[in-house]
């Protein structure tokens, strides 16, 4: 089980923090995630298993896809969720993070897997 050192050191890097703010309220695969950070898979796969690993983050799998999440249902679940909520409201109107959530919006319009985005 991830500790709070763990999850304060999840959020503590901009490519992680990119991820989780897009995750926020949203059920995204990790194709939509590359496309959305514009990164090559392998390094968001890889931030995206820290994540896991962290207890941040939990996924879900269909028989094409892999869905991330926020988990909010784990000790320090309520502390994740505030912690997104305020570096989405600081953060939000900031590159490059602004920009995400505008490819978010392009990008679920055309994935083939049921992602789930939902922007503020």
């Amino acid at each position: 089980m991830a500790d709070i050192k763990d999850t304060l050191f999840a959020f503590s890097e901009e490519i992680r923090l990119r991820i989780i703010l897009l995750l926020n309220n949203s059920t995204i695969c990790v194709n939509c995630l590359t496309s959305v950070i514009d990164l090559p898979q392998p390094t968001i796969s890889r931030h995206l298993a820290l994540l896991r690993r962290t207890g941040v983050l939990r996924m879900t799998k269909d028989k094409l896809h892999s869905y991330y999440t926020l988990n909010k249902d784990d000790p320090f679940g309520p502390l994740k969720k505030r912690l997104a909520a305020t570096f989405y409201k600081a953060l939000k109107d900031m590159e490059p993070f602004k920009g995400d959530f505008k490819r978010l919006k392009m990008v679920k319009n055309y994935c083939d897997a049921n992602c789930t985005v939902r922007i503020k």
